[in-house]
């Protein structure tokens, strides 16, 4: 196995940079309904903001009263972004979040306005700021072999296989 292979498991180096590095961004996180959306709200009232979901189940349609999203009215008093665009099922990622949520920022502050990120996923807000490794496609057939080989193996080999594969972070 290569190098390059091996070190795309965990890698500690990003080559994809953060979008929260060209401009001081709010960013309101915590846990679902603590009151994330209703400072946001009061914030709009005393600056032209559009708020940005960082919420990793948000981001589906059909989930708002699980994920205590906001509103129907509360989408009316301040642009709302990244809620409902996607149908469940549909694979999304926090590094796919992060360039999306990124291009969106920018766009938010090239109309003037300042974009205000509310959510609870840690990961998707750290990706925003600190940036991922770039994410490869998914590859569905070698997935699919991996599914069926794994299937295979008892426990003590799949973490022998994984320890090579990434070496100290079997636990």
């Amino acid at each position: 196995m290569s190098t390059a292979a091996r070190r795309s498991c965990s890698s500690p180096a990003r080559n994809w940079s953060g979008g929260l590095d060209a401009a001081r961004t709010v960013v309101l996180v915590g846990p679902t309904a603590v009151g994330k959306t209703a400072v946001a709200l009061a914030l709009a009232e005393h600056w032209p903001i559009e708020i940005v979901s960082a919420d990793s189940r948000q981001v589906y349609r059909g989930l708002e009263v699980a994920t205590a999203a906001p509103t129907a009215r509360e989408r009316q008093r301040v642009p709302h972004h990244m809620l409902g665009i996607l149908p469940p099922g549909e694979r999304y990622s926090a590094g796919r979040f992060a360039e999306e949520a990124s291009a969106m920022l920018a766009d938010i502050r090239a109309r003037g306005r300042f974009p205000v990120v509310v959510g609870g996923t840690g990961l998707y807000v750290k990706a925003l700021a600190e940036g991922l490794f770039a994410e490869p496609p998914l590859d569905r057939p070698r997935r699919d072999a991996l599914f069926a080989l794994t299937a295979t193996l008892d426990h003590a080999t799949l973490v022998r296989w994984a320890d090579r594969l990434d070496p100290g972070h079997t636990g």
